[in-house]
């Protein structure tokens, strides 16, 4: 049965195919569905011509890796071989594709199996991680296909990916990182990564229904609140959140991006408390050195993300693991907690913007949560410079798209005074600083940038 595509995807697809160029960038915003658009532009390179030919998927992740071969199959059938090429463990399924599995990154098997491919007049795709892409130096691809390519400008991939030869190479991503330079080592390169063949808006993906936009929810604690913990703390964030959702929605999954590993292992083990407090809501923390955790329970995984898939509410912490590429149905909302990179960011709320499958209207956006627990310009930059970042990422966070409670979740009003840090009234609210010095010059920016030259003198005199 043919797949039918979005919009958007057809455009991505047409746009690769009219292409005679061999390098090529595709930007699709988290939630559009960019997995599709490499698996059908793989599915038209193999087996053309007798097969025989070698191609190479590349991400940075294992988990996300393991979930591409599975998309790439669902998606295109199991009519080539496969090599999963990376260092860590992962169960075969020799019931729906014929591939070999390894746990080190032996090259002989990557060699042994493009012989066997060429006999059997199929194509090999190698699934790889950036970490292991280096030692595939000597092998002419077809096709390589790079996710999440925000990652190949970092300075150990940049050279090996830009050496690896191949007669197409496709980057893929959300978020794109740029250098102030175009030969420098940013995705803006165009001679290692190629023009950008397609992009598409985060508003123009919500216009159409295929996502929904993030709005913004600034939870203030006065000096005299009880938030004395980091357990306090996300506690406060996740009532607040779960009472600002659309009660029609029938799951809350909200995803904590936490300051550090450690922050994430005190809260795996406070779990009792955060499940008082917080009845009905299991508890999901996942670290590279202590595992992945449910309730303080260590499961695989594999096994840890089908309890998140499957659970109704659930509140998910992390440090820097879920942020690219993981697909989690259901998730409502984020808790930002640190301060994060543009690229980081986008892709830590596209977690959360992707559409309720079930009932599409029950979700009308996602919910982007930030403390401010100190009253001062420290904590105001740190609101301030998120904004920004949602702006140029192509997601406007205007007047009406912003939500201040307090840590019961209570609105707070231009009108009410906040505690300066010395828990005095400070004259003026944080909702009114942040309107007037914030979002109000993102907006006039905005305004201003559509203007002519002279328009924008005149505006600026006026104002």
């Amino acid at each position: 049965m043919e797949k039918i595509l979005y919009h958007h995807q057809a455009e991505a697809l047409e746009a690769i195919t009219a292409s005679n160029a061999s390098l090529g960038r595709i930007v699709i915003p988290t939630g559009g569905g960019k997995t599709l658009v490499q698996a059908l532009t793989l599915r038209d390179r193999l087996n053309v011509r007798r097969g025989g030919k070698v191609h190479l998927v590349l991400a940075p992740r294992i988990v996300l890796l393991n979930q591409l071969i599975k998309n790439y199959r669902d998606e295109i059938g199991q009519d080539y071989l496969a090599v999963a090429f990376h260092s860590g463990r992962h169960e075969p399924d020799y019931s729906k594709i014929r591939w070999e599995e390894t746990s080190t990154t032996n090259v002989d098997v990557v060699t042994k199996n493009i012989e066997r491919a060429k006999r059997m007049k199929k194509d090999l795709v190698v699934f790889s991680t950036y970490c292991s892409m280096h030692k595939l130096m000597d092998i002419r691809f077809n096709t390589i296909i790079a996710d999440e390519s925000q990652y190949c400008v970092t300075e150990g991939f940049f050279e090996p990916i830009r050496d690896l030869t191949a007669k197409l190479k496709l980057f893929f991503t959300a978020t794109e990182r740029h250098t102030k330079h175009d030969n420098g080592r940013g995705l803006n390169n165009e001679e290692v990564f190629g023009e950008k063949l397609y992009q598409v808006s985060p508003k123009t993906l919500a216009d159409r229904g295929i996502i929904v936009l993030p709005r913004l929810h600034i939870m203030k604690a006065d000096a005299k609140s009880s938030v004395s913990t980091i357990v306090d703390e996300v506690l406060n964030l996740a009532k607040a959140q779960s009472m600002l959702k659309d009660a029609r929605l029938p799951v809350t999954k909200i995803l904590f991006a936490m300051e550090g590993t450690s922050d994430v292992e005190e809260i795996a083990r406070q779990y009792v408390k955060i499940a008082t407090e917080m009845p009905g809501y299991r508890t999901f923390t996942i670290t590279s050195k202590g595992g992945a955790k449910v309730d303080g329970k260590t499961y695989t995984r594999d096994e840890w993300m089908k309890q998140l898939r499957e659970c109704d509410n659930a509140l998910i912490f992390h440090y820097d693991i879920l942020a690219e590429g993981i697909d989690v149905d259901g998730i409502t909302g984020v808790c930002i907690l640190r301060n994060m990179k543009q690229s980081k960011l986008l892709q830590t709320i596209g977690r959360a913007v992707r559409i309720y499958k079930a009932n599409p209207e029950l979700k009308r956006n996602c919910w982007v949560s930030v403390p401010v627990i100190n009253d001062d310009q420290e904590s105001y930059r740190f609101v301030s410079d998120i904004i920004a970042e949602l702006n140029d990422g192509g997601f406007d966070i205007n007047a009406e798209m912003v939500d201040f409670t307090n840590m019961d979740g209570v609105g707070i009003g231009d009108d009410d005074g906040i505690d300066d840090a010395y828990g005095n009234k400070s004259g003026a609210s944080l909702k009114q600083w942040l309107l007037e010095n914030v979002v109000h010059q993102i907006e006039i920016d905005g305004i201003l940038a559509e203007m002519s030259l002279e328009d924008q003198f005149a505006a600026l005199l006026a104002a």
